[in-house]
């Protein structure tokens, strides 16, 4: 074990290009995350898989992804208001990211990243130049419900689920700390769920847990030059912000299901 560990830690593994290329892109990943409070795994895993094969690439953004959604939560204080507010949303996302990511190994996912990818590209590009849809709260705990199933079953399958909670929250006007505190806990939460699912399915191996947790520190330096210019941005201008990078995202997961 420790000699595995060693090997693990050796300088020839460490300065591969594979590494060099993941301390930047989790930088760029942590930046993103800082600045919107979401976007940490999708810029990740997306950037990553350009270099590296798919399953490797959502491997080792689970570890960053769950200490950086812990930070974010930690750094909010609003853990019991987005528990109050939002518990059903998290019950269901929770229940089916354990259960969808027990068989992620065994499901193509091109057809469900494909179709999720046309519904962000054709919801971020409408919000662009319309106003976004709202939901009352007489329809809130369906939409939670809604948001929480789709959620669930992309965090399972792909290590994605940020766009069903964005479109539900911004459908729910929040403001822009209150959504910052929110995605922190859900993204927190689910991915301790999505962490313990892909260990129990064999899918993290001591490497790549070596590497993973290696990547914290480009990840939590990112994290913290965006939080500083989140600070510094207008609520029009994140929102804005927040709807171009999910277009952007839509797009990627088009050419993903294609690729």
């Amino acid at each position: 074990m420790f000699d595995s560990l060693m090997q693990a830690l050796s300088a020839e593994t460490l300065l591969t290009p594979l590494m060099l290329s993941a301390v930047a892109i989790y930088f760029v990943a942590g930046v993103i995350k800082g600045m919107l409070g979401i976007g940490f795994p999708t810029a990740a895993v997306s950037l990553l898989a350009q270099v590296t094969d798919a399953r490797t690439a959502i491997s080792l953004v689970v570890i960053p992804m769950v200490v950086t959604n812990a930070w974010q939560v930690w750094r909010s204080r609003r853990v019991s208001w987005v528990l109050k507010s939002f518990w059903l949303l998290l019950v269901v996302m929770l229940v089916l990211t354990a259960l969808f990511s027990q068989v992620s190994v065994l499901v193509p996912v091109a057809l469900l990243t494909g179709v999720l990818g046309l519904i962000v590209t054709v919801y971020s590009a409408s919000s662009l130049y319309r106003p976004i849809f709202f939901i009352p709260d007489r329809l809130d705990r369906i939409a939670q419900v809604t948001a929480g199933v789709s959620a669930g079953i992309m965090a399972g399958l792909v290590g994605v689920w940020a766009p069903p909670i964005l479109i539900y929250l911004n459908a729910r006007r929040i403001s822009k700390e209150a959504f910052v505190a929110t995605t922190g806990v859900l993204m927190c939460l689910g991915s301790i769920v999505l962490f313990t699912g892909y260990v129990k399915a064999g899918l993290i191996g001591g490497s790549i847990m070596v590497m993973s947790s290696l990547l914290l520190v480009p990840s939590l330096l990112g994290f913290s030059s965006g939080e500083w210019i989140r600070h510094r941005m207008s609520a029009k201008r994140f929102e804005r912000v927040l709807l171009w990078f999910f277009l952007i995202m839509g797009l990627n997961l088009i050419r993903r299901a294609f690729i």
